[in-house]
Protein backbone atom coordinates (compact mmCIF):
# COMPACT_ATOMS: atom_id res chain seq x y z
CA UNK A 1 0.00 0.00 0.00
CA UNK A 2 1.06 2.89 -0.82
CA UNK A 3 0.13 7.33 0.25
CA UNK A 4 0.63 10.39 -1.70
CA UNK A 5 -0.52 13.32 -0.36
CA UNK A 6 0.37 17.75 -0.62
CA UNK A 7 3.17 19.10 2.18
CA UNK A 8 3.95 22.77 3.37
CA UNK A 9 7.83 22.55 2.55
CA UNK A 10 7.92 24.65 5.55
CA UNK A 11 5.90 21.92 7.61
CA UNK A 12 7.12 18.53 5.88
CA UNK A 13 5.69 16.37 9.17
CA UNK A 14 1.98 17.09 7.91
CA UNK A 15 0.67 15.53 5.25
CA UNK A 16 -2.44 17.14 3.65
CA UNK A 17 -5.30 15.43 1.51
CA UNK A 18 -3.46 12.01 1.65
CA UNK A 19 -4.93 9.23 -1.14
CA UNK A 20 -4.22 6.14 -0.69
CA UNK A 21 -2.72 3.56 -3.47
CA UNK A 22 -2.73 0.30 -4.22
CA UNK A 23 -0.15 0.04 -6.71
CA UNK A 24 2.69 1.91 -8.49
CA UNK A 25 1.07 2.04 -11.49
CA UNK A 26 -1.91 4.05 -9.20
CA UNK A 27 0.84 6.23 -7.46
CA UNK A 28 1.69 7.37 -11.02
CA UNK A 29 -1.83 8.02 -12.11
CA UNK A 30 -1.85 10.43 -8.92
CA UNK A 31 0.92 12.45 -9.46
CA UNK A 32 -0.36 12.45 -13.17
CA UNK A 33 -3.27 14.27 -11.92
CA UNK A 34 -2.33 15.83 -8.89
CA UNK A 35 0.50 18.00 -11.10
CA UNK A 36 -1.26 17.99 -14.35
CA UNK A 37 -2.04 21.58 -14.46
CA UNK A 38 -0.26 23.71 -16.26
CA UNK A 39 1.87 25.50 -13.71
CA UNK A 40 3.37 22.37 -12.69
CA UNK A 41 5.76 20.72 -15.79
CA UNK A 42 7.99 18.08 -15.07
CA UNK A 43 11.58 18.44 -16.34
CA UNK A 44 11.21 14.93 -17.22
CA UNK A 45 8.45 12.75 -17.43
CA UNK A 46 7.70 10.43 -14.36
CA UNK A 47 7.68 7.20 -15.78
CA UNK A 48 6.70 3.77 -14.11
CA UNK A 49 10.05 2.14 -14.16
CA UNK A 50 11.42 5.12 -12.62
CA UNK A 51 8.93 5.60 -9.69
CA UNK A 52 9.24 1.34 -9.03
CA UNK A 53 13.17 2.08 -8.79
CA UNK A 54 13.30 5.25 -6.70
CA UNK A 55 10.24 3.48 -4.17
CA UNK A 56 12.82 0.75 -3.80
CA UNK A 57 14.47 2.69 -1.82
CA UNK A 58 12.52 2.63 1.01
CA UNK A 59 12.22 6.50 1.66
CA UNK A 60 9.87 9.06 0.80
CA UNK A 61 9.60 10.64 -2.36
CA UNK A 62 9.15 14.69 -2.48
CA UNK A 63 8.16 16.13 -5.83
CA UNK A 64 8.92 20.28 -5.22
CA UNK A 65 6.99 22.73 -6.59
CA UNK A 66 9.71 25.52 -8.21
CA UNK A 67 7.81 28.91 -7.16
CA UNK A 68 5.61 27.09 -4.90
CA UNK A 69 5.95 26.45 -0.86
CA UNK A 70 3.75 22.82 -1.05
CA UNK A 71 5.36 19.63 -2.34
CA UNK A 72 4.05 16.20 -3.19
CA UNK A 73 5.17 13.19 -0.57
CA UNK A 74 4.58 9.65 -1.51
CA UNK A 75 5.76 6.62 -0.66
CA UNK A 76 5.01 3.39 0.97
CA UNK A 77 2.56 3.64 3.61
CA UNK A 78 4.79 2.51 6.61
CA UNK A 79 7.78 4.80 5.01
CA UNK A 80 5.31 8.17 5.21
CA UNK A 81 3.63 6.98 8.41
CA UNK A 82 7.33 7.27 9.99
CA UNK A 83 7.97 10.38 7.90
CA UNK A 84 5.30 12.38 9.39
CA UNK A 85 3.33 13.45 12.52
CA UNK A 86 -0.23 13.44 11.44
CA UNK A 87 -2.52 13.48 8.41
CA UNK A 88 -4.71 16.26 7.69
CA UNK A 89 -7.51 16.86 5.24
CA UNK A 90 -9.09 19.98 3.44
CA UNK A 91 -11.81 20.66 1.76
CA UNK A 92 -12.68 23.40 -0.57
CA UNK A 93 -15.27 25.65 0.31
Amino acid sequence: MYIIGYIQTHNPRVLINPVSCSSPEHLLEEINQLASKEDYKFDEPITIERLEGALKESKPLRINFTGYQVALLLGEKEVINQAIDNFRDFIPE
